[in-house]
């Protein structure tokens, strides 16, 4: 993982000073998801987002792109009952149920086969090998988000800083062009490191006591695992994702395996640029 890291993350100044920019494509990003917990189905565990960025594309193949949240179903997460844990452990696994303030907002780069990173950008000639195909369908994408909402019980709110970092590896089990369409259909399954860390006032030492209100726990990371499974067809994709987080902690609709299902809409709308060169 520590390698996938840092070829992420060193790829781009790389590629940048030294490639032309006609492999170069700039999309204005926007996305409608829905998502919710399997385990809970109250309007306040579920997700219904709208998001807007910028995405970077090279060789078709290595991406990033930076979106913020311009719109969310749930202000807050709040409750009547005075022992509920579940809705906020919810929100933990499920952050992006979060507010529409601009604050929120989304960082992913990765490489969608290394197979054609090694073609396109290291210059490597392979030999159509069974063993070099098989690196085609591999790729890997690292992700981090903010995501800043209020939990409130009665008599007790804090504002909360929900960050989640995740590096997952890829592989493409399908990737066809529909008939007559220049649209594909996609099926990709990933597996990888999934963290979630609290902060805002919610992680302030003075509101310790306050934490266990909401969790049962004063306990501000979590490190955990995640498999995904997601279908495209053309603009719209459903994505199935279990998560594994510590059972020790014992967080209603967080520990444990947890299931989260998404269904959206996503629509990559091409911006014209014209650059001659990388700075070197």
């Amino acid at each position: 993982m520590k390698f996938i890291l840092s070829i992420l993350l060193i790829l781009p100044t790389f590629i940048f000073s030294q490639k032309d920019t006609n492999y170069l494509k700039v999309y204005l990003k926007t996305d409608i998801n829905y998502a919710s917990s399997a385990s809970d189905n109250r309007r306040e565990a579920q997700s219904a987002v709208g998001t807007l960025g910028i995405k970077f594309d090279l060789y078709n193949n290595l991406f990033a792109s930076s979106v913020f949240t311009v719109h969310s179903q749930n202000q807050e997460i709040t409750t009547d009952n005075i022992s509920e844990t579940k809705l906020f452990g919810t929100n933990l696994l499920l952050p992006q149920n979060s507010s529409s303030d601009i604050s929120n907002f989304e960082l992913q780069t990765g490489v969608s086969s290394f197979y054609r990173l090694f073609i396109d950008v290291f210059d490597m000639n392979f030999k159509e090998k069974k063993s070099d195909i098989f690196l085609k369908p591999w790729g890997a994408s690292l992700m981090f988000r903010i995501n800043n909402t209020i939990w409130q019980k009665p008599n007790v709110q804090l504002p909360v800083t929900i960050g989640t970092f995740s590096v997952d590896v890829t592989y493409r089990l399908l990737d066809a062009e529909m008939a007559e369409s220049n649209e594909r259909i996609k099926l990709i399954v990933s597996a990888g490191y999934n963290n979630r860390r609290l902060g805002g006032d919610y992680g302030l030492e003075q509101n310790k006591e306050l934490r266990n209100e909401f969790l049962a726990t004063d306990k501000l990371a979590f490190d955990g695992f995640k498999f995904s499974t997601r279908l495209e067809v053309s603009k719209f994709y459903g994505q199935f994702d279990l998560t594994s987080f510590g059972k020790k902690h014992s967080i209603s609709g967080f520990s444990g395996d947890q299931a989260v299902i998404t269904v959206g809409l996503r629509a990559d709308l091409p911006i014209s640029t014209k650059v001659k060169k990388y700075i070197k």
